[in-house]
């Protein structure tokens, strides 16, 4: 008995030195023959499928998906069906990141996005100056922001990843791999089991590959699937998958994932022994985005009721001044000027339209009207030239300033010192920076130059207004303080003092109203 123990054991020892020796000569001439062992791989494979508790799903001789696999897509697409067709009847899916978001809100946040709505924002600039509505919602916009601390933003952020994982897996065309094992199945049908007989591979593999990389993902310990049904209950008031089904599944994908079996089958399949499932799941941001919608939704609508108010109001405006809405005095210097600008993302003409005004004015009234008062009041008139001289000065410098503009306009002609330049120079900005930055600089010190005639212009008629509102006060006086000769000036004009003094005053005083609708 001791002898045959013996002699089974010297026979083990040579089993194994042989072994040892096959094992080193296989190591040493095995990439001689790279076919053989690509095959001796895919046979290992085959044997590891063999191992795992789902080689039901797969038949290696053959190269056939066999029914258990096709039963395992049905049981999901039935599971995930009211997801998917839900999924696939939503036409705006941004409907979906609004709705996380408000699920991660606070009470506060929830309160300040109702006060945030388009109608409360039109509401408040009805009764409130459009510039103090938009400091009150800068603050509000803050706050909403603010809000957002570390554990708020990152519980969004998580429950956006779930939602994304979950998307994609409900989202996944199990119906098409179904359709593969029984050509007659509809879809979203359940009341049977679709005709689950045994298929070629080759025609899944790639639907195999895909179904992982969605699969894979949802295994992922770190995310909160509670989170996401309860955000999908209160917003859908049900459940789209049952969070028992749900974990079910994850458990049963988990499983597959450990044991590698389907891995095995796709490597098997596509005969590539190399072949591994990566999952790379990146999900965006959704709070950024959402912020920045709703700060410049925001103001862009104030920006839009400032705009269209400023436009009414000199309307208006210009309506009671001219007799028009739209008086035209520039001929350059206009807005139409501005989209050759905007089209190349240049800086555009900003003080074209109340230049033009002024231009107008400067025109119809300061060198009218004005002039008449002037040459009535403060030449013939008998008072103090220490008062009467801001008014002359102020008038002397709104000629000055007519005939400065006249010539400003006129260098935006195409042959103009302005004009020449930007027309010279637009045809390169598309390839040379510099141009760009040259037109940019013309632009932007013309802009000054236009601002500086407006901010000058306006004061001076503040001067005059003043003065003259002095002045019809003074006439109005049993005993005038100012004037000692009212009366003799009366019949240099045709008009009565006092109303030809008032009519200019009002005017003043609507046209510097217009003025500062554009210079703040």
């Amino acid at each position: 008995m001791a002898e045959k123990e013996t002699k089974q054991g010297s026979g083990k020892s040579t089993q194994q030195k042989e072994s040892f020796f096959q094992s080193i000569f296989s190591s040493l001439f095995k990439s001689s023959n790279p076919e053989a062992e690509k095959k001796r791989k895919l046979k290992l494979i085959a044997k590891n499928i063999s191992k795992t508790k789902f080689h039901n799903f797969y038949k290696p001789g053959s190269v056939e998906m066999l029914a258990p696999f096709g039963k395992f897509m049905f049981d999901l697409y039935k599971a995930i069906s009211q997801a998917q067709i839900m999924f696939k009847n939503t036409q705006n899916p941004a409907v979906f990141n609004r709705q996380i978001v408000n699920f991660s809100l606070s009470d506060h946040q929830l309160a300040l996005l109702e006060e945030l709505d388009e109608k409360n924002i039109i509401e408040q600039t009805k009764t409130k100056n459009v510039l103090q509505v938009q400091k009150e919602f800068e603050q509000k916009l803050q706050d909403f922001r603010n809000e957002f601390d570390s554990t708020r933003a990152a519980k969004a952020e998580n429950l956006s990843k779930a939602f994304s994982l979950f998307k994609d897996f409900c989202c996944f065309d199990y119906y098409m791999v179904l359709k593969k094992y029984d050509a007659s199945y509809q879809e979203f049908s359940f009341d049977a089991v679709p005709r689950l007989d045994k298929i070629n591979a080759e025609y899944i593999v790639d639907d195999l590959k895909d179904f992982l990389t969605v699969a894979y993902a949802i295994t992922d310990d770190t995310i909160a699937w509670t989170d996401l049904f309860d955000m999908i209950k209160s917003t859908q008031n049900r459940d789209l998958v049952s969070p028992g089904n749900w974990k079910k599944i994850v458990a049963r994908i988990k499983s597959i994932q450990l044991s590698k079996s389907l891995d095995y089958i796709i490597q098997h399949i596509s005969q590539d022994p190399s072949y591994e499932t990566h999952v790379k799941y990146s999900v965006p941001s959704i709070l950024e985005p959402f912020m920045d919608q709703i700060e410049n939704e925001t103001r862009n609508l104030l920006n839009k009721i400032e705009t269209d108010q400023k436009e009414a109001k000199s309307s208006s405006i210009c309506m009671q001044i001219f007799g028009s809405a739209n008086p035209q005095s520039m001929k350059y210097y206009v807005s139409a000027y501005n989209s050759v600008l905007e089209k190349k993302g240049l800086n555009i003409l900003e003080y074209a339209e109340p230049l033009n005004y002024l231009k107008v004015f400067l025109l119809e009234f300061v060198k009218t009207v004005i002039r008449e008062f002037y040459d009535v009041v403060v030449i013939r008139g008998q008072w103090d030239a220490t008062l009467s001289a801001p008014m002359s000065n102020a008038y002397q410098e709104l000629l000055k300033a007519s005939d400065e503009i006249t010539r400003f306009d006129e260098n935006f002609a195409d042959d103009g010192a302005f004009g020449q330049k930007i027309k010279t120079l637009l045809p390169k900005t598309a390839h040379d920076a510099g141009a760009e930055n040259i037109i940019n600089r013309v632009i932007a010190d013309t802009n000054d130059l236009a601002r500086g005639y407006i901010i000058q212009a306006t004061q001076n008629l503040i001067t005059i207004g003043k003065t003259i509102k002095q002045l019809i006060e003074d006439y109005a006086l049993p005993k005038p303080v100012l004037v000692q000769n009212w009366k003799e000036l009366e019949k240099f004009i045709e008009t009565p003092m006092k109303e030809f003094s008032v009519n200019i005053y009002k005017k003043i005083y609507l046209f510097v109203q217009l003025m500062q609708t554009y210079i703040q």
